[in-house]
């Protein structure tokens, strides 16, 4: 008997998807988890036999230890299996932190290839590009005349580094709806989350919140004062690099994660005060159109709208199309 659990065992998803696989045939499975969850708890069984996926209704509790007791039933009798792991908490630790200016003087177009190297390196422990090769080798799978990365792109990149990061990109209405859904993911996918900030010109990634989020979206128990986020840019705290955008105030706590207030969060423009615009306006003062424009969806399609990017668990979708998951 053997189980698998994407960020399994001590900082993992708060959505329990644990997949098993048996020696021998099964012919029922039946998982009961503990402490109780306060709602149902269930174990699928594919056509074989010998695997099977264990799943609950809602989120665990954070920051909890768990055991989830499954019960296989074979033609020799019932056998039974413990699998251990605790829930993350409101905030994801040990990730490594990497600057958008691997050339100091260059120019700001890699923020979300090194968003998408921090979340390559947390999620699979592997560092396989640097953030200028993520951005060369991102820019082949844009569906816009984005300069940098596009969200299509970003989560491309992400499946194309390891297969097992299934990051599509939503779009939501409000700010208050993407940060509320930002940390939903957070919490349901234990991976951090891409926010398309900055009017669609930056992508720092939320790593955590302060406050609670409860068993589902819509728990009235739900109520965060702060989102903690790591910024490529500004926790580069290098002397050559302030230059850029010397107007917003850097600090080291975007390399681990800052805690930034939702009145900041909201209003500042470097974040979620504007959606994603497009056009934009160049240095040389021309117009650039940036949003999707394959003709894929109709459009405007990003533009007007704030954007995220999560790991949904949705394997079988093409990373570079709009995710189809239903959370509320």
């Amino acid at each position: 008997m053997t189980f698998t659990q994407d960020t399994c065992c001590t900082q993992t998803a708060r959505y329990m998807r644990a997949a098993w696989t048996a020696s021998e045939k099964i012919t029922a499975a039946k998982v009961a988890v503990a402490p109780d969850p306060g709602f149902p708890c269930e174990s699928s069984v594919d056509a074989t036999g010998t695997k099977g996926l264990m799943t609950c209704q809602g989120l665990l509790r954070g920051a909890t230890d768990y055991t989830a007791n499954l019960a296989l039933t074979t033609s020799r009798g019932t056998f039974s299996f413990e699998h251990k792991f605790k829930t993350m908490g409101d905030k994801l630790s040990g990730l490594t932190w990497f600057t958008e200016f691997e050339d100091a003087r260059g120019d700001p177009l890699a923020c979300a290839a090194a968003s998408v190297r921090i979340v390559e390196k947390y999620t699979t422990n592997n560092d396989p590009l640097t953030a200028t090769q993520i951005l060369q080798q991102g820019q082949a799978f844009n569906k816009s005349r984005d300069p940098g990365i596009d969200p299509a792109a970003i989560a491309a990149m992400q499946k194309k580094l390891d297969a097992r990061n299934n990051y599509h990109y939503y779009r939501l209405p409000t700010r208050e709806e993407a940060t509320k859904s930002a940390i939903y993911w957070l919490v349901r996918s234990g991976k951090p989350v891409h926010v398309i900030s900055l009017a669609g010109q930056h992508d720092p990634v939320l790593v955590g919140f302060t406050g609670t989020f409860g068993t589902f979206y819509d728990d009235p128990a739900n109520a965060f004062s702060q989102v903690i986020v790591m910024d490529p840019q500004r926790g580069d705290m290098r002397p050559e690099t302030q230059n850029h955008r010397p107007d917003k105030y850097r600090t080291p706590g975007f390399q681990t994660g800052q805690p930034l207030a939702l009145d900041e969060w909201y209003g500042d423009e470097w974040w979620l005060r504007f959606t994603y615009i497009s056009p934009i306006r160049m240095p040389d003062g021309s117009l650039l159109a940036i949003d999707r424009n394959d003709g894929s969806y109709p459009v405007p399609h990003w533009a007007g709208q704030f954007v995220i990017l999560v790991d949904d668990a949705d394997a079988d979708w093409p990373s570079d199309k709009e995710g189809r998951v239903k959370w509320h």
